[in-house]
Formats: structure tokens, C-alpha cells, sequence
């Protein structure tokens, strides 16, 4: 591998990362607070700023399958313009298989970067408490996270 590749290898790995961290420090931060979350996306630009990605649709679909598939969209369409560098898309889901912890529960986070590198990562918890009206506290633990193999959809070509 050429210096240039390693550099360009590592430069992916920063930007997936950027947007692995905000949607999971996201995904956590709701889950805390509400006890759970709906799809959302985050956005790099070519800069290299990374932001949430919010639908501009007045009528928001209750479904979260649908308004996942509103953001991905979304995102596509900026990607085919060549506004987005990488992208990352979050749901909460029911893991088939408990992870090594014991949890079922997860923040499933989808990214993409424009090279064409694609990953999905899986972050396990549990959530105990927040009942009562709060006066229960609410716990979460997180396990440790699992990635796979993930299929391009923002930046097919």
C-alpha cells in the first residue's frame, strides 16, 4: 500500500468515525433523557462538518420505518449532488441474537462515506428504571459495539 492509500485509508476511517461518534453520543443522549429515540441521520459536508440531518417535512410519518426511509432519501439526494463526504443513519432495534452482554436491545447506526466504504454498527444495551414518573432513575448499560459488513444505499452508483 502506497503512502498516498494510507493516507486516504486513514482519512476514511476519521470521517466514518466523526459520524459513528455524534450518532451514537445522539442516540445515547435521547435514550437517557426520553427512553428511546426514532431514526435520525447525521451528515459530513466537504468540509468536513458534521451535522444532524433534519427532515424538512411538515407532516412527520408516525412510522419509523417510513421516516427512516425519508431521511435516507434525503440523504441521497444530497450525496448525488456531491454535498455529503459520509453519512450515518441511527434506528433502535431488537438484536435477533443477545450480544455477549446479554442484551437484545441496540443502537443500530448505518454509515456510509463517499469512497464507498460502508459499515454497520451495532451498540447493545439495557435499559432499567425511568418508571414512576421519573422517580425511578433510569440506568442504561451499553455493550461493547459490533460492526459488519454494510450496503451502500446514499452513494450507489
Amino acid at each position: 500500500m502506497t503512502s498516498k492509500e494510507q493516507i486516504e485509508n486513514e482519512q476514511v476511517r476519521e470521517d466514518t468515525n466523526d459520524v459513528l461518534n455524534a450518532g451514537v453520543s445522539y442516540a445515547k443522549r435521547m435514550l437517557r433523557r426520553y427512553g428511546e429515540f426514532g431514526p435520525f441521520g447525521f451528515a459530513m459536508n466537504q468540509d468536513g462538518d458534521v451535522k444532524m440531518e433534519t427532515i424538512a417535512q411538515q407532516d412527520m410519518p408516525a412510522d419509523p420505518a417510513l421516516l427512516l426511509d425519508l431521511l435516507c432519501q434525503q440523504l441521497m439526494e444530497r450525496a448525488k449532488r456531491g454535498a455529503l463526504q459520509a453519512a450515518a443513519t441511527a434506528s433502535n432495534v431488537t438484536m435477533g441474537r443477545p450480544s455477549d452482554e446479554g442484551y437484545r436491545d441496540a443502537i443500530m447506526i448505518d454509515i456510509e462515506h463517499h469512497s464507498g466504504y460502508c459499515v454497520k454498527a451495532f451498540v447493545p444495551y439495557r435499559m432499567t428504571g425511568g418508571q414512576f414518573f421519573g422517580f425511578v432513575p433510569r440506568i442504561l448499560r451499553f455493550g461493547a459495539i459490533r460492526t459488519q459488513e454494510g450496503t451502500a444505499r446514499l452513494f450507489a452508483r
